[in-house]
């Protein structure tokens, strides 16, 4: 019998093991899920989602105001617009997350109001400015400053010229090509033989946003440092 007991006590080393494991296993997961949620309750709170409000509205309503920047060129149907240059304040203002969140919201309400594109042109503009939004509000949240401003947004414009070129050829002309009676593959075509255009129209596109941004920086620092401070002391009493 003491024999019996013991052994229906006693569990396999291997089965031990793999015991452990799924507890700490379990454990993660549950911190994980912990962290998460302790990042979104930190991070969306009241206060930075009205202000992601703001510039979202102000974005969609100064978005409206598009107009062609070159319509004798081939690329008559990409226009330009000032919406932009809220996202990447909002960036500045309210950290990189923030910024991407505005330019989602700001492109989805401009694509179930007034867009034609069946929410391709939206896809492909925030696929664009994701670099132009993140790059200077990355650098900017670890180094303030009207210099760091200058040349992180420098390297957004360069950013944003770059990936212009793979979004514009798979997704951007192919897509309003075919939406004409064309195919995919003469829309990609038609991009090979004009992509300097494209690539000319981002780059004065871009240099136009950010001409706006940085003279509206010393005006709306104050903002931007006020704003900054609260969510850095948001995050400490967290």
């Amino acid at each position: 019998m003491e024999q019996e007991t013991t052994q229906v006590g006693q569990q396999p080393d291997g089965q031990i093991g793999q015991t452990t494991e799924q507890t700490e296993a379990e454990a993660c997961v549950v911190k994980k899920k912990k962290s998460a949620g302790e990042f979104f309750k930190n991070y969306f709170t009241a206060t930075r989602i009205a202000y992601m409000a703001i510039f979202t509205a102000i974005s969609y309503a100064i978005g409206l105001l598009d107009f062609s920047l070159m319509p004798a060129s081939p690329v008559s149907f990409l226009k330009l617009d000032f919406s932009n240059v809220f996202v990447l304040i909002g960036g500045f203002s309210l950290g990189p997350t923030a910024g991407v969140i505005i330019a989602v919201l700001k492109e989805l309400l401009h694509a179930l109001t007034v867009g034609q594109t069946a929410f391709i042109g939206e896809l492909a503009n925030i696929l664009i400015v994701l670099p132009y939004v993140l790059i200077p509000s990355l650098i900017y949240k670890r180094r303030k400053g009207i210099k760091t401003v200058l040349w992180s947004v420098a390297l957004g414009c360069v950013g944003q010229c770059l990936i212009s070129l793979p979004v514009n050829y798979f997704l951007t002309f192919p897509a309003f090509y075919k939406a004409f009676g064309g195919t995919w593959a003469a829309g990609q075509a038609l991009f090979v033989k004009v992509w300097y255009w494209a690539l000319l129209f981002n780059f004065i596109k871009v240099l136009c946003i950010s001409a706006v941004v940085i003279a509206l920086y010393k005006p709306l620092s104050r903002l931007i440092k006020i704003t900054g401070e609260k969510f850095a002391k948001l995050k400490k009493k967290t």
